[in-house]
This record gives structure tokens, sequence and C-alpha cells, in this order.
């Protein structure tokens, strides 16, 4: 590089960066912009939103047939509502129709199977601000106290009375910050109490033990494919094996790969069919099947079948055999029957 190229690139670096920080030294000169929100706003920010934004939810309950598409809708259980007759009127009523907003995933799931199949009373409003100091004000009770009867739906889905978006929700939120967190405490003051010197059940680590029940539907092919796998071909028995896990190879069984734990297997190695647990209870019947029919023969495979396949192989006799208890002396051993003697020649 001669002397002219040189001073030329150092002039283009410096003019490019002079080009980019323009904008930011002209700030420099400038009054402020940062709106103070939501103070200063022209307008409420719910109101700038789009009408379809999905924020919080809300129920219009005078308009709510209990009919609970939108709490089998809600993949998550977001949703509980409760319904109750009322011994006056001999009709249903609901008791409780609660929101817990702080696992709410925004999906709108709910609010479609309402739209679809009912009137409309949930739906998801430009309400947005849910910031509270617990996560107990998250939990919306449209129902606080009381019953609350069902809206019958007129033929005609324009007669509905749907109502402004936006205010039930507020209602419901300033309820719940203003309620819930000394409710809350009671109930769960009056669940320690009823449940005070009750022992925990321990959960332990690991995988589990005991056995598991076999898919009837898969003995007859599991059956054929082993038997028709020669004895002491390793590896044509490991890939059938293989093919009964959930092939994943993430390594909780304790090796690298499916295959070499069911290369394991189908040598002797490893006789524990328990230890697929993306395949779960199922991958452990199907394995501990599949491993009695190869090792013990389908007889003693089939009467485990028939109860419950243990998870690890074992010389254990299957249920309805009688073990022989120790001590016990042998059967006693028949003697064939004597040959006759041959006939003496006549003299």
């Amino acid at each position: 590089m001669n002397l002219n190229e040189y001073v030329k690139s150092i002039s283009t670096a410096a003019s490019t960066i002079l080009e980019g920080m323009a904008v930011t030294f002209s700030h420099l000169f400038r009054e402020p912009t940062t709106v103070q929100y939501p103070d200063k706003t022209d307008r409420p920010v719910t109101e700038m939103l789009p009408p379809r934004y999905r924020g919080l939810l809300e129920v219009q309950m005078d308009i709510c047939t209990g009919c609970k598409r939108c709490e089998r809708a809600c993949p998550i259980e977001v949703i509980a509502i409760d319904l109750a007759k009322n011994p006056a009127t001999k009709k249903q009523e609901m008791t409780r129709f609660d929101i817990d907003m702080g696992k709410c995933m925004f999906c709108g799931l709910c609010v479609e199977a309402c739209n679809a199949e009912s009137t409309g009373a949930i739906r998801h409003t430009r309400e947005f601000e849910g910031a509270g100091p617990t996560l107990d004000s998250l939990v919306f009770r449209f129902i606080p106290e009381g019953t609350k009867a069902l809206y019958k739906a007129p033929k005609d889905a324009t007669e509905i009375p749907v109502g402004e978006y936006g205010p039930h929700a507020r209602e419901a939120r300033e309820r719940a910050m203003r309620d819930n967190p000394a409710l809350l405490d009671e109930l769960r003051a009056i669940y320690r109490e009823q449940n005070k010197g009750k022992a925990k059940s321990k959960k332990g680590g690991g995988k589990k033990s005991g056995v598991a029940k076999l898919d009837p539907g898969k003995i007859g092919s599991i059956k054929t494919t082993v038997v028709s796998t020669p004895k002491g071909d390793v590896k044509k028995f490991a890939a059938l094996l293989e093919n009964l896990t959930a092939q994943t190879d993430c390594g909780a069984c304790g090796y690298p790969t499916c295959n070499e734990y069911t290369t394991a297997m189908a040598g002797g190695k490893d006789m524990d069919a328990s230890k697929c647990e993306p395949g779960g209870a199922e991958a452990t019947a199907d394995l501990s099947y599949a491993m009695y029919v190869y090792y013990k023969g389908t007889e003693v495979a089939d009467k485990w079948a028939a109860v419950e396949m243990p998870p690890v192989v074992t010389d254990a006799p299957p249920p309805g055999a009688a073990a022989a208890a120790p001590g016990d002396a042998p059967p006693p051993v028949v003697p064939p029957p004597a040959e006759p003697a041959p006939a003496a020649p006549a003299g």
C-alpha cells in the first residue's frame, strides 16, 4: 500500500464515523421526547392497541350459559367453573367462575370455543396492566359471592347483548388486588389445619420400580417376531428390542445409545427393562415381555403378561406357578413295570 492509499483509507474511516454519529450529535441539542407512561400519554394506551389485541381475559356473566366449553378448551386448566342446583328454583346456577391469569398463555382457545359454540361471554380485552405484589392478585373471580343464574341463549346470535370490552376485566382485577391475598391466606390456613399430622408421601428419585401392564394387542406381534429370531443372534435380537424403545438416544438408561442398551440386554449383560425413561411403562412392559419370550419361553412370558410384566427378568416363578419350598422332598420316582420273564422251553 502506497502513501496515497493509506491517507485515503484514514480519511474514509473518519468520514464514515462522522456520518454515523451525526444523528447522535443532533440529539444533543434537542428537547427530550420521553413520554412518562401512563400519566402523560395523549390517550389511554388501551385505546391505542388494536381491537384484536390479546390482553387480560374477562367474562360477561350476564350472557354466560355455564356450558364449560371454555374450561374444556383450556389446555393448562386456567379456568375453573362450578355449578350447583339452587334448592329454591331447582335450576342449575354457577357458584364459581375463576380465571388464573398468572398461568394463562393467551392462546385464545377458550375465546374461540365460546364464540363458535356459545355466546362469546369470555373474550380477550385490551387491558394489559397486570402487575401486582403477589400471584394471588392474578386470580380473577367473576362470581365474588353468591351464585349466578345461567343465561339462556337465543336462537339468533345477533340478539345476544354483548357489552363493552374491558370493564369486567378491570373490576375483576381490582377485586383480586383487594380481596384475594387475605382470602387465600385464610384458605391456606384451613388446608394446613385439615392436613395437620398427615404423613407426607415421600418422593424418591431415580427410575420407578414395580410392574408394568402390557397392552394385549401387542402380545401377538412381539411374540411372533421374537420367536422367529434365532437364539444366539445378539445383533438381530438387539435390533428387535431397539424398536420397542423410545429410540431417542437420550442416555437416561446409562448407555450412550439405545442400541448399546438393547445390545447389552440381548447379550444377557443387562436384564433390567425399565431403564428407557422416555418410553415409560409402555416400553418397560414391551421390552420385558420380549426378553421373557426370548430367555424363558412363550409359556412363562404369557403367564406374566396375563398379570403384569416385572421390569427385571429373573428366575422367579410366574403367577400361578407353585414354587417348591426349601427342604421339600423331590417327587417319588415310580419304577417302570418289570418285563415278564421268558417262558421255559418245553422238555
